[in-house]
């Protein structure tokens, strides 16, 4: 399977189940790290009882009915590059009722304040001016919030969003072009680029090739580490922050990486997806540390039955009840690691 050239971008806020996310509700496991991805296969056909009328049917030789002979096809699955299957998707990502992407929302809900507030706080490189990048951007689902939040009268903030589909970053440049936001935002730019450089060639830098880059403040990156290597994924993130800059990750729980991954049914019955990797999390803290960064805090959830029932995760989320299905780490870059 062809590799992809770069990384895709957070998932979105719909709660309402219009389309099938299979990412959600099929049994479809991930690569885990395989050079080939796996392939769905059709469930086990039972061997069916017989009674008397059929015993006598067939000895008649009569000719069994169509509706008697009840055949279930499994859904196809169509492999792509992840870049070109999130491009598919980008048109439906924010109405499919992901019930991850619900999730990650109502964890972010305080999460993601408490984390900008430490940025607003903790003293920027320059002082008064704070730069954030969102690697992964997808529709903008979050870049929205980042827009959108109360940040302090003194300081100026430049938002920098990348993601590797232009078809996701289309859908973003349209919905924020008219999100409110807050008067301190002094620039938002969106970049198409490949965000992991050495996933496909580790003698590369791992800066993104985007005009101008400089290093952040801070970083958020949600649910994008599915799809990426853990080493490539964290060469860019340390790359990219400043030291004793923060950064704020969000991944799909192995538990759930395990039997399901990312991905959509198109118009035409076909579950398209690309590539994904089961990150554990201690594997995640494991890499984090080694990249040089100060794993601050780790939060892990499971899908509740009253999740479901009140409506902030769709139907499809009842076969997760009970199940670990998302993760999130606060990391600190080190000041006094050489080469950070």
């Amino acid at each position: 399977m062809t590799q992809p050239t770069s990384v895709n971008m957070t998932f979105d806020t719909s709660l309402v189940d219009l389309n099938t996310s299979f990412s959600t509700t099929e049994s479809d496991p991930s690569d885990v790290g395989q050079a080939h991805p796996t392939r769905s296969t059709p469930s086990a056909v039972q061997t069916p009882v017989l009674t008397q009328e059929d015993v006598s049917n067939s000895q008649s030789q009569e000719t069994p009915k169509q509706s008697q002979v009840q055949a279930t096809s499994p859904t196809p699955v169509q492999h792509l590059p992840t870049q070109d299957a999130y491009d598919q998707w980008a048109l439906v990502y924010d109405s499919d009722g992901n019930m991850l992407q619900a999730i990650d929302d109502m964890e972010l809900t305080e999460l993601l304040a408490y984390f900008l507030a430490a940025v607003a706080t903790t003293g920027p490189a320059s002082p008064g001016a704070i730069n954030i990048l969102e690697l992964g951007c997808g529709t903008g689902r979050n870049t929205a919030k980042l827009l959108l939040y109360p940040w302090p009268s003194h300081v100026q903030v430049s938002i920098t969003a990348l993601d590797f589909s232009r078809g996701m970053l289309n859908q973003a440049s349209t919905k924020l072009a008219s999100e409110p936001r807050s008067p301190q935002i002094s620039s938002l730019n969106l970049h198409q680029t490949d965000c992991f450089p050495t996933m496909t060639n580790p003698a590369a830098s791992p800066v993104p090739n985007v005009p101008g880059l400089e290093t952040m403040d801070a970083i958020i990156s949600t649910l994008v580490l599915e799809h990426i290597p853990l080493q490539p994924y964290f060469a860019t993130l340390s790359s990219l922050l400043a030291p004793g800059g923060i950064a704020l990750v969000t991944n799909m729980h192995s538990e759930m990486g395990l039997i399901s991954q990312a991905g959509f049914v198109n118009a035409q019955g076909v579950k398209v997806r690309g590539k994904s990797y089961a990150h554990t999390v201690e594997e995640t803290v494991a890499e984090a540390q080694r990249a040089g960064f100060e794993v601050l805090d780790v939060q892990e959830q499971s899908v509740k039955r009253e999740d479901v029932e009140s409506g902030r995760v769709g139907e499809r989320g009842k076969k997760w009840v009970g199940t670990r299905v998302w993760y999130g780490l606060w990391l600190r870059k080190g000041k006094g690691r050489p080469g950070c």
